[in-house]
């Protein structure tokens, strides 16, 4: 018999049927899906645990990836899939609590589709649900078995009826409990829930120990594993309290709009689909009549569609939770503008969210004057770092020019000039150093530096450039270890960007190293990363400046080391090349004991690139070495 064959008998099954097909992204990870069938069972089923009127393929799809985020056995959708996947078979309990059922879902997959078939697991789920309602103080509980007995209610309804202990009631039907009249209302509405299969909601009338009780009944039928009814379960909600809370609602609600009428933000309520109200300020931001969204609150999404947010602003946001940021909004006239948006529920006595206030205010003139004076800086910035470094390469040009007739003079008169000579010549290299990294940051700012990857042995460029300072260190009496767990490694990178990074930190460690101390230098190839490691045995990083020691001008003062602080760029530098390579960098110290500074750059090549040989690199390092480690031997 065929998988076919299967599908038709499930389809007629009691039980619901699901067919669908699942997608992966590069990872191998299940990331979506699309229904290819389903049965009548699933819908009658689904009827019974969704607020959905009518359940369709975009609504049941929605359906499945909620109730994935909270099931009992906490196994997500993609998790869920790999296993039917990888076993052929898996199941899942989804509880409900909603309406106090369990689903239990048992998934099968057949080459390229998976089946899941669905049923009611109530025995736990009934259980749950009578736990959690157990000591509620605003919330009326009880169970029926199919003849109308009592066989659980909780602490709330036995003081409203007078009642001391369970035992007392268990066992006992509606006419034992209630006068006739209430109890012949109480017993027709289990019966029509049983006959029907399906959830009711009742205003109903009973007797208590403090007089009348209005209250909203709530009914749904226990099924069996044959769907047939064996009782009911109710909650009610007292109708006083309910009144009350949509009265208070009510004059709060007048209260807000008479406040927001005259306010250039826009102000608004909304319930799941629709807004309530809509503040006179939206006509004027958005430049339309908001009767083109009163009731469809979802087209409110079409101005904020963008990459980031593909289904628009509303959509990407929890309708019960506090949500604030800013977007860009495109009008339908073409003009764009910069909204900052807060959303805040209002909830109802059971701590159910049941509308929503939003609140808009249009920032496009402060986005654009901060906008405007970031450019003023950045331009600042370049000007000033330009204008510094033309002097500073003349006096550069002018001491070389020194040097050439230092051999004319005798050795006394050589010897002095030399002396001051190379004082000017290491403090013009500190200077231009600086000046070289002011510039760098602001590239780097305003989006203008561009990285070139090359094909290249990373591993073997690592090692050139540790070497190239090696002679740095020895003055130092500094040793350095250098050690990786492959010899070879090609993968794409910027040569000046990386080796930027190392110089940088490899200057660090020389300046923050203890004396005579190790500098450790460790590659580790990883299945997706190369992660490099710098070293040192110094004085470390204090705890509190270890999350911000990448950002601007952020220094690490301490008494022993103040004459070795910078200027607090190269950090911020090197971690924004990394970034630029899709790598990541971080810091890792312990105060006294010494820093590592570790990052890593993803392991691919450029697929359309020869692999480049760089070992004539070396010429042009001298010049850069130099001036990375100027502002070490110019103290």
């Amino acid at each position: 018999m065929n998988s076919r064959v299967y599908e038709q008998i499930l389809k007629k099954s009691e039980d619901g049927f699901l067919k669908l097909k699942g997608y992966k992204n590069k990872n191998g990870q299940y990331i979506d899906f699309d229904i290819l069938d389903y049965n009548n069972s699933l819908i009658d089923i689904l009827n019974l645990v969704s607020k959905e009127d009518n359940i369709n393929v975009k609504s049941l799809k929605q359906f499945i990836k909620d109730k994935f985020k909270n099931n009992e056995e906490g196994i997500d959708q993609n998790t869920f899939m790999k296993n039917i996947e990888k076993n052929e078979f898996q199941s899942v309990n989804f509880f409900v609590n909603t309406y106090g059922q369990s689903l239990a879902v048992d998934g099968y997959y057949f080459v390229d589709y998976f089946i899941f078939i669905l049923k009611f697991n109530l025995q736990n789920a009934v259980l749950k649900f009578s736990n959690l309602l157990e000591n509620s103080n605003s919330i009326f509980f009880w169970m029926k078995d199919i003849y109308g007995n009592y066989i659980n209610v909780n602490k709330k309804w036995l003081e409203a009826t007078g009642y001391s202990k369970k035992i007392d009631v268990i066992g006992a039907n509606c006419y034992d409990i209630w006068p006739k009249e209430e109890a012949e209302i109480f017993i027709k509405n289990d019966q029509d829930v049983m006959k029907n299969k399906s959830i009711k909601t009742f205003e109903e009338k009973f007797s208590s120990v403090d007089g009348e009780n209005i209250v909203d009944t709530t009914i749904w039928p226990i099924l069996d594993n044959t769907n047939s009814p064996i009782g009911t379960i109710g909650i009610a909600i007292d109708g006083k309290y309910r009144m009350k809370f949509y009265s208070n609602l009510k004059e709060n609600e007048r209260n807000f709009k008479e406040i927001t009428r005259y306010c250039d933000s826009v102000f608004f309520i909304r319930d799941e689909e629709k807004v309530i109200y809509m503040s006179p300020a939206y006509e004027n931001m958005f430049e339309e009549s908001y009767e083109c969204i009163t009731n469809d609150v979802y087209k409110f999404n079409d101005f904020f569609k963008s990459e980031s947010h593909k289904n628009g602003l509303l959509d990407d946001y929890s309708f019960d939770k506090l949500n604030e940021g800013k977007l860009k909004a495109k009008l339908k006239n073409g003009k764009e503008k910069w909204i900052w948006y807060k959303f805040l529920p209002i909830y109802d006595d059971c701590g159910n969210a049941i509308k929503r206030i939003g609140i808009l205010t249009d920032i496009t003139e402060s986005v654009n004057l901060e906008e405007e004076k970031e450019k003023i800086r950045l331009d600042f910035f370049a000007n000033v770092s330009h204008e510094l470094r033309t002097p500073v390469n003349l006096l550069l040009s002018s001491i070389q020019v020194l040097k050439l007739r230092l051999d004319s003079l005798d050795k006394e008169n050589r010897d002095y000039f030399s002396k001051y000579i190379d004082i000017m010549q290491q403090n013009s290299f500190r200077l231009l150093k600086l000046i070289n990294n002011l510039i760098d940051s602001t590239r780097i700012d305003s989006g203008s530096i561009k990285i070139n990857l090359i094909n290249a042995n990373i591993i073997s460029f690592i090692e050139d450039t540790c070497y190239s300072v090696i002679h740095f260190m020895e003055l130092k009496n500094m040793n350095l270890i250098f050690d990786t767990n492959k010899e070879e490694e090609i993968i794409s990178f910027d040569p000046n960007c990386v080796e930027r990074i190392m110089l940088n930190l490899l200057s660090n460690a020389i300046k923050f190293n203890r004396d005579n101390g190790n500098i450790f230098v460790n590659i580790n190839v990883k299945q997706e990363n190369v992660v490099i490691e710098v070293k040192d045995e110094g004085i470390g990083i204090p705890k509190e400046k270890i999350e911000s020691i990448f950002d601007k001008f952020e220094q690490v003062r301490l008494k022993m080391k103040s004459e070795q602080e910078g200027s607090g760029i190269g950090l911020y530098i090197a971690k924004a090349l990394v970034e630029m390579h899709k790598g990541t960098i971080k810091a890792v110290s312990e105060e006294g004991k010494g820093s590592s500074i570790i990052f890593t750059l993803p392991r691919k090549i450029i697929e359309s690139q020869k692999i480049e040989n760089i070992e004539n690199y070396n010429d042009s390092r001298i010049n850069k070495v130099i001036l990375e480690f100027s502002d070490i031997y110019t103290r």
